[in-house]
């Protein structure tokens, strides 16, 4: 399994601390994590929505997953739903969710919840996995999940 991943982490510019968290946790456990993602380290101040969807658009394309961070208030981010769906339109993007550590109680977005190949727990081992290709739904607190009838069919 490989331990070096380009990946574009989505989230609410709110949770700018989750992505350096959720990098160093990762990068504890051997995890090289390359991220293209928009963070107050490397802020956008577009205001034109198209202008803004053609560097997200731009960064999505240069990794190979998506990582989606879910924390109380992700599900009414519309700039999260679009990097979902905008990577769900490209079939060798591999879409997870992570649970943010204070997710207890939230609801997934719905392009994520239609897309994800996998969702899992704030737990490293649970999101190398999913990195490596396991799709693997859990619960925020770690424990199974139903499972889901994923809409993206990889070769």
């Amino acid at each position: 399994m490989s331990n070096q991943h380009n990946v574009f982490i989505s989230h609410r510019h709110e949770d700018d601390a989750l992505v350096a968290g959720l990098k160093d946790l990762l990068k504890r456990q051997g995890a090289n994590v390359r991220d293209s993602s928009v963070t107050s380290e490397t802020p956008n101040r577009a205001k034109d929505p198209d202008y803004i969807k053609s560097l997200l658009a731009e960064r999505i394309q240069w990794a190979g997953k998506i990582v989606v961070i879910v924390s109380p208030d992700t599900k009414k981010h519309h700039w999260v739903d679009w990097e979902i769906e905008y990577a769900n339109r490209h079939p060798d993007k591999r879409i997870i969710g992570v649970w943010a550590p204070n997710a207890h109680g939230c609801d997934l977005p719905e392009p994520l919840e239609r897309h994800a190949d996998a969702v899992v727990a704030w737990r490293a081992d649970a999101i190398i996995r999913a990195l490596n290709g396991e799709n693997n739904w859990q619960a925020p607190n770690g424990s199974d999940a139903s499972a889901r009838t994923i809409s993206r069919i990889g070769c």
